[in-house]
């Protein structure tokens, strides 16, 4: 059920440079977003390609009609620098127009926007291909909510991590695979901030602790449940 005292501009935050944030979509009518392992790569890899050099990401989770993802937005500077090592050509309308605003005027929260918006509508054709379908596939427009408090952050990550077992998908949610929870406790290469990760919740030892424990008591106001929507 919704909370009536809640906003749903809540849950359409602004993307600031070096904020973090819980950024989560599901489909259409709830139908589903992966049938397979094939689909899911690819969703990371437009994940890899569209957005993952803009922010640093923390975790995720891929269910099968929704994903979770809790990233912290990179600097002014290194946006900036991204926008000008692109390509003349294949700049965007919002990295276009940072670079002609003054300093103090840069907005970053559009170009943002559009690469996520980029990576759903490259997987969604895909996706439509694939299985001919046609018509939106994710519910619009996506969610993203900016997480000010260590707490939500420390929980957010549980959360998320958590999701398999909670949507029935997987009891023993530490090894499902395709979560953030086993390459952040492995030494493989990653694109997770894997140390960042570790020290919000004292090191690598008390992260694993914090998630194979009992279930914590969830922070004051948490309310980020796609299920409430």
């Amino acid at each position: 059920m919704s909370n009536p005292n809640k906003s749903k501009f809540d849950y359409l935050a602004k993307f600031i440079p070096e904020a973090h944030y819980h950024v989560y979509n599901r489909t259409n009518n709830r139908e589903l977003l992966f049938l397979d392992d094939a689909d899911r790569k690819f969703f990371i890899e437009q994940y890899k390609r569209f957005v993952a050099d803009c922010v640093d990401t923390y975790a995720y989770c891929l269910l099968p009609n929704h994903f979770h993802l809790v990233v912290r937005i990179k600097s002014a500077q290194a946006l900036i620098d991204l926008t000008e090592q692109t390509p003349e050509p294949q700049r965007t309308a919002p990295q276009r127009q940072i670079l002609s605003q003054h300093t103090d005027e840069r907005y970053f929260h559009p170009l943002l926007e559009r690469q996520f918006t980029r990576m759903f509508t490259s997987y969604a054709t895909y996706f439509n291909y694939r299985y001919e379908r046609s018509g939106n596939l994710f519910y619009r427009p996506f969610r993203r909510v900016a997480v000010d408090d260590d707490s939500h952050l420390h929980w957010l990550i549980y959360y998320i991590h958590h999701n398999p077992r909670k949507h029935k998908v997987m009891e023993e949610f530490l090894h499902y695979k395709w979560s953030s929870y086993t390459a952040l406790i492995s030494q493989s290469q990653t694109l997770l901030l894997r140390k960042a990760v570790w020290d919000i919740f004292g090191g690598k030892a008390d992260f694993i602790a914090f998630h194979d424990g009992n279930e914590p008591a969830k922070p004051e106001g948490w309310n980020l449940d796609i299920e409430d929507e």
